[in-house]
């Protein structure tokens, strides 16, 4: 799990211990496998929803309008179709929604993850964006919420943008 805000990056055993770490405690029993994690409407739910993030949004101009939350903002997936191994990245407001200014952005994704995503899923009303190089730079794909296949850039990909 790596932390958007802060930097810090922390590993798990499980699936569960991490969401329920992503999340400060309020998802305590997310599916053990990732996989079925995305695929879990409850799941889904809980973490699009105000109650999962304590309402916290963000206004016009960008700034906080609520109490900051921890919770997942994304899950990354090493393999197509949100197979492999998963990486939480955790915010602590949603997302203005697919717009050209960035609500988070990670210049280098970590060791072990750059050049390795296959499929990704949002959450927080995020819609992210994929780059070939470091720096947003190189190939991209476009602002979407969910992607089971990033085609040209299947294990390609080394900075993100969310918006």
């Amino acid at each position: 799990m790596t932390n958007v805000t802060t930097g810090a990056m922390s590993c798990y055993d499980s699936f569960t211990d991490a969401m329920a770490k992503a999340t400060d405690g309020r998802i305590t029993d997310a599916p053990n496998n990732s996989r079925a994690a995305v695929a879990d409407p409850r799941l889904v739910a809980q973490l699009n929803s105000p109650a999962a993030t304590d309402g916290n949004t963000r206004g016009v101009a960008g700034e906080s309008t609520g109490t900051a939350a921890l919770a997942p903002i994304s899950i990354m997936y090493k393999d197509a179709d949100y197979g492999g191994d998963s990486l939480i990245y955790q915010g602590d407001f949603d997302c203005s929604g697919p717009t050209d200014q960035p609500d988070y952005w990670v210049e280098l994704i970590q060791p072990g993850w750059n050049d390795e995503i296959g499929s990704y899923r949002a959450y927080r009303n995020c819609w992210l964006s994929l780059f070939e190089h470091r720096g947003w730079t190189g190939g991209s794909i476009a602002y979407a919420g969910n992607r089971t296949d990033l085609g040209i850039l299947d294990d390609k990909a080394s900075s993100i943008r969310w918006s």
